[in-house]
């Protein structure tokens, strides 16, 4: 008991020692600080910033400064305060800003699929979308306040789609969207059309949508191929975010089957209430061994 009373504070100090953060000696002196003496605002809200961290405690990639991304002839700038002199990202070509944003930034993971992405191709670059020396709320360093007001300021068809009646934005207590832009696309580049940030389409519906996975032993193959054959997925004012409203969108492969599929009286049963799914229920796949036509 007594080596017990001894051995077991001295794991709890030992526990503690190593969880503790180690302080850093902070770089905002001497040459970086000079900067400051004339751009002190700027400098000030770059500070609380990823990159303003990165230059202030170090960066595994690279020894990061002012002179990382502003390129040019520093020396004789700070003599003559003549602007020309430094290249600013934000007033050059956006590809050739990313170029030096990639000195850092190419071999995160997210960015393995920018080069020949629908957005380089487009002519767009990192400073299309970001604004380094301006912190957004996100943390992303966006050029604008939110995501939806940058992807939006391009998308602009889509910002309808997320007004209608059925759409993704669920809110939380504040009334903030807990889904964003990037909860599906990666605007870096994808190995996915439309920039989705999986596999395939079906795999990123999925990911929230485990219970329409499969496999199932009664399969509907519209459903197998791609979740988009029936919705879509930025708003619809059909409900479930369909692309038609039932018994059309069922119709558009359905014509003719074992029964009569034209709409025919309007109370009809496959014209009210859920359409062919009150007695099809299981649209999406089934596993009893009765719904060989998805009916349980």
């Amino acid at each position: 008991m007594a080596v017990l009373r001894f051995i077991v504070p001295l794991l709890w100090l030992s526990a503690t020692l190593r969880a503790a953060p180690a302080e850093r000696e902070s770089r905002w002196k001497d040459d970086r600080l000079a900067c400051a003496s004339c751009h002190e605002e700027i400098v000030k809200a770059f500070r609380p910033t990823p990159h303003g961290k990165a230059m202030e405690f170090g960066s595994a990639a690279k020894d990061v400064t002012c002179a990382s991304c502003h390129t040019g002839d520093l020396a004789k700038h700070m003599e003559t305060a003549d602007p020309t002199l430094v290249n600013n990202p934000a007033k050059i070509k956006p590809q050739a800003a990313t170029e030096n944003c990639l000195g850092c930034h190419e071999s995160q993971k997210h960015m393995m699929f920018w080069r020949g992405s629908e957005h380089q191709s487009a002519g767009l670059g990192c400073t299309s979308c970001h604004s380094v020396h301006k912190p957004a709320a996100d943390g992303k360093l966006l050029a604008k306040k939110t995501q939806y007001e940058t992807c939006l300021s391009c998308h602009t068809n889509v910002r309808k789609a997320m007004l209608q009646r059925s759409t993704h934005l669920f809110r939380d207590e504040r009334g903030a969207s807990r889904m964003q832009c990037s909860s599906c696309h990666n605007p870096h580049g994808a190995q996915t059309e439309k920039l989705i940030s999986a596999n395939s389409i079906n795999d990123k519906c999925y990911a929230c949508h485990q219970e329409k996975r499969g496999p199932f032993l009664w399969e509907h193959a519209p459903v197998r191929e791609n979740c988009l054959t029936c919705h879509t997925p930025h708003g619809s004012n059909n409900e479930q975010l369909l692309t038609l409203r039932r018994p059309q969108l069922c119709q558009t492969c359905h014509i003719q089957g074992r029964h009569q599929t034209v709409a025919g009286r309007p109370n009809a049963m496959m014209n009210i209430n859920r359409s062919c799914q009150n007695c099809h229920t299981q649209v999406h796949g089934t596993n009893h061994p009765s719904g060989p036509i998805l009916m349980r």
